[in-house]
Parts: structure tokens; sequence; C-alpha cells
């Protein structure tokens, strides 16, 4: 069985063949500028997905986060990379919110939007230095970097 489900369609199929618990998770989605549409099977896929960018010469259109009905996607087309990563907010006497933590690379810094889980509600956005992110996190369009 492939990491990826191709197309929305296929996608689809596979969601409505899963058992009521195994839908709540968070679905990560990429587009690519050859009207390519990418879904991954868990987070862990992403860690590695620069391998599948570069063995296919790929630009990322966009991004998204889908959960049941709610869903966000963000345009990464004119960026050098795309950002990714599971993240945990805590705050001081209060409940841990565990988040997705999106972002665009762009001149050495990522713009990055932490979203909370499962209802994908936009916490913040900040701006970081490459060099103070987590690499792995990082996919690169068309084997341009690294």
């Amino acid at each position: 069985m492939s990491k990826y489900i191709f197309g929305y369609e296929n996608w689809k199929k596979h969601y409505a063949s899963l058992k009521h618990k195994d839908r709540k998770q968070i679905w990560i989605f990429i587009k690519t500028k050859d009207d390519r549409e990418i879904y991954l099977r868990q987070y862990e896929d992403w860690l590695d997905f620069q391998k599948f960018v570069d063995e296919n010469n790929l630009h990322i259109k966009s991004i998204g986060l889908k959960y049941k009905s709610n869903q966000i996607e963000i345009d990464t087309s004119d960026s050098d990379g795309v950002y990714l990563i599971k993240s945990v907010k805590g705050q001081f006497g209060g409940k841990s919110k565990q988040c997705y933590t999106t972002g665009i690379v762009r001149d050495g810094k990522i713009k990055k939007t932490m979203w909370i889980t499962p209802e994908l509600l936009e916490d913040h956005t900040y701006t970081d230095k490459i060099e103070d992110s987590f690499e792995e996190a990082i996919v690169y369009h068309e084997k341009q970097k690294n």
C-alpha cells in the first residue's frame, strides 16, 4: 500500500472505507503546480516527502489540513518551500493544546501559523529564521535546496 493517496476522489473512497474511529484524524493534503492532489496517510509521511518532491521535480502550490468537514488551505506557490510540523501549545496552569504549525519558507525565514486541532482554528502567526526551526519539517520545491 502506498503511503500517499492520489486525487480527491481516491481520498474520498479511502475515507468512506474507514471505521468511524479511524476518521478522527487530521489529513494533510498537497496540491502541486502540475495539478496533482496528494493526501498523506499519516503525519510522519511529511518528514520524507522531500524525497518524493525531488524524484518528481514538484512545486507545491498549496498545502492543507482537513478534519471532517473543516479544512484550511495555504497558498505556497510563491515561496521557496513549505513547513509543517505537529506541535503542542502549553499554558501554565491550563490544558495543553495539540496543534499543527504550517509555514511558508521565503528568503531565509518561515512565516508560521499555529492551528489548534482538531477544529483547525487559527491560533497565531509569527516569523522565525530557518535555523531556529525544525529542518526536517521543511520541504523545498523542485530539488532546489539542500
